[in-house]
């Protein structure tokens, strides 16, 4: 009975510490497993293996606060995405960029093109990471510039466009003779976060739809201008355009840059008195990619074009490039045209 009796204990002891031994294991197995899964590398991996390989995404935006520009939808996320990463492997890396209130950074790549910034936040317990939010890096959202007169009703993607988006263009320093109370400004509104190679831009004013001139990532709103001072308004502003960066490259006599100039003005005066030409030593010259566009009617005496091209300079044994983009401020007065200012246009590019 003696014995019996000891055996009883000895193999309740061995079941108590079986018990108790798998389920340490079983805690200590699902303590590793959620450490495992909280750890920064699983967790970026599961954005891959949970939503990019399954083609999840849409969920991106209802599980992980991924933000698109208001002109844009489910449809075109997912056809960006989709074909972002099409036929291309997925992996990621540490970033050492990270906004302020994150604790870590990764990037997402389809092969070697930038597709998602995950950031992580620590556990306020523990030393575990969840997810704070994902963005689309910005080598897969597009920017366009939209330059219309002021009053243009404006729509991307169908929806209008949001009224502080719309900035008033600066004027340059006008001659006394033009009235700027009497002018027309234009508007230009930069869009960013779009995810559509070519967004649905239109134009309305007084209630018609107006051309909308698609010139790369500027869209210009089509203004109603008559074609003969058009033509000589666009045909002055390339031939100072021309002659400017001649001058510039000591290709050029100042003179033949004045011509189309109106002396009075601050722009005139300033490369009359400039001693600074951007001058390499070469053989010759020419000029290629000769593009006019975005002609603007600000009154019946005042309009503008843009006039871009490559000033191509002959070395020795090579040739250097240097890029020409201006918006050219043309005035008329009966039938003479003259340049009053060449300014920068409004940049495109979107960090």
């Amino acid at each position: 009975m003696k014995k019996s009796k000891f055996y009883k204990i000895y193999f309740s002891v061995i079941v108590i510490f079986l018990v108790a031994l798998i389920a340490g294991l079983i805690i200590l197995f699902t303590w590793l497993k959620s450490y495992e899964q909280s750890q920064p590398s699983t967790i970026v991996n599961s954005v891959i293996t949970d939503y990019l390989d399954k083609g999840k995404f849409i969920n991106l935006k209802k599980d992980l606060d991924l933000e698109v520009s208001e002109y844009e939808n489910d449809a075109t996320l997912e056809s960006a995405l989709s074909a972002a990463i099409k036929d291309k492997k997925l992996t990621f890396s540490h970033s050492s960029l990270k906004p302020e209130g994150v604790d870590a950074a990764f990037i997402i790549k389809a092969d070697d093109s930038k597709i998602l910034n995950v950031y992580l936040k620590k556990h306020k317990i523990g030393k575990g990471y969840d997810i704070a939010y994902v963005e689309l890096a910005k080598g897969v959202m597009k920017t366009v510039n939209i330059v219309m007169p002021k009053g243009t009703d404006i729509t991307i993607n169908g929806i209008p466009l949001a009224d502080d988006l719309r900035e008033d263009s600066e004027f340059p320093s006008l001659p006394s003779t033009i009235d700027v109370k009497t002018l027309t400004p234009t508007q230009t509104a930069k869009i960013t976060g779009l995810l559509s190679e070519t967004p649905e831009i239109k134009a309305t004013e007084n209630g018609k739809e107006v051309e909308v001139i698609n010139e790369g990532t500027t869209y210009t709103v089509a203004q109603t201008i008559d074609k003969a001072v058009g033509d000589k308004v666009q045909q002055t502003a390339q031939a100072a355009a021309e002659a400017y960066a001649a001058y510039m490259q000591k290709d050029g006599s100042f003179g033949a840059f004045a011509q189309y100039c109106d002396s009075s003005t601050p722009f005139y005066k300033n490369v009359a008195s400039s001693l600074v030409q951007f001058v390499k030593n070469h053989n010759g010259f020419k000029n290629e990619n000769m593009s006019v566009t975005s002609l603007t009617k600000y009154s019946d005496t005042l309009y503008s074009c843009r006039v871009s091209f490559k000033h191509i300079l002959l070395l020795s044994n090579s040739t250097y490039s240097d890029n020409f983009d201006k918006i050219v401020f043309v005035t008329k007065n009966k039938d003479t045209y003259k340049v009053i200012d060449m300014q920068n246009p409004v940049s495109s590019t979107e960090g």
